[in-house]
This record gives C-alpha cells, sequence and structure tokens, in this order.
C-alpha cells in the first residue's frame, strides 16, 4: 500500500501548525482515514486531535537524526496510519527527509508556509536554508 505524505515546510511560527490543523478539518480532507502527523518543530499552536474520532495522531521529533527508513515505517505501524503529514523544521535540509522515505512512502504534496514579515530578512540572511524549502514545493503560502 502507497502512503502519502503531506510535507509542510517553512521557518519557526510561519504558520505550519494552523495550516495543517485547517487541512485537517477540512470536510473534503477529512474522510476518515487514519494520519499521522510528524512534528518536527514545536511553536506556540498545539495540535487538537481529540476532535478526529481517533483517527488522527501526533509524534513528535526532536532532531533530523531521529528520522530515518526505520524509524518512519515503526510510527506507521503503531498508528495504522493510511497517510502522514509533517511539519517540517526549516532549520533541517529536506533532503535528509526525502533520503529516509521507506520505498511506499511518497511525498503527494510539498508545501511552503512564509511568515511575509520575515520573508525579506531570511531570504537575505539564511538563502540557502530558504532555496532548500522553495525549490522543492508546490504551492507557497504568505501569511500575516
Amino acid at each position: 500500500m502507497e502512503i502519502p505524505v503531506y510535507l509542510f515546510t517553512g521557518f519557526l511560527e510561519s504558520g505550519k501548525t494552523r495550516m495543517i490543523s485547517e487541512t485537517m478539518a477540512d470536510k473534503r480532507f477529512q474522510n476518515k482515514e487514519r494520519t499521522l502527523i510528524l512534528v518536527c518543530e514545536e511553536g506556540i499552536e498545539e495540535y487538537d486531535t481529540s476532535k478526529y474520532s481517533g483517527k488522527v495522531f501526533t509524534e513528535y521529533v526532536e532532531s533530523v537524526g531521529e528520522i530515518t527508513r526505520e524509524k518512519l515505517s515503526e510510527w506507521l505501524k503503531k498508528y495504522n496510519a493510511d497517510r502522514v503529514m509533517v511539519e517540517y523544521n526549516g532549520m533541517w535540509n529536506i533532503g535528509a527527509f526525502y533520503d529516509a522515505l521507506p520505498e511506499n512512502w511518497f511525498v503527494y504534496q510539498e508545501v511552503m508556509c512564509v511568515d511575509s514579515n520575515t520573508f525579506a530578512v531570511y531570504n537575505a540572511n539564511m538563502r540557502t536554508l530558504m532555496y532548500d524549502k522553495l525549490s522543492g514545493c508546490s504551492v507557497v503560502f504568505f501569511n500575516r
């Protein structure tokens, strides 16, 4: 069985958690699939999985080294998930995630969230990290 992955990138406080929460709340997206959310960066907002009838689960990832093929497969099996959403840490190279994907996982969509108040500063001072996220995404959401 193929596992679709929805990958949300961006820097701290760019709106990734809110975007994932709003996506999960959308009736067109929420069709009773078991969903694993990998949280690689904790900001102010938190996930409230209680409103999804026991079908949404979170795992918190503290370091990029925890993202391995074996660990991802273990989490998928633990929750018997049908799909995965990833709130990826903006300071981690995106290639590390792609390299760790199990064979039956595929990135269905990669979305970058950007705080428009900090975009110019980040782009000027962290261009390599910014390009790393921009180069593979299908959509960039500017907010604030």
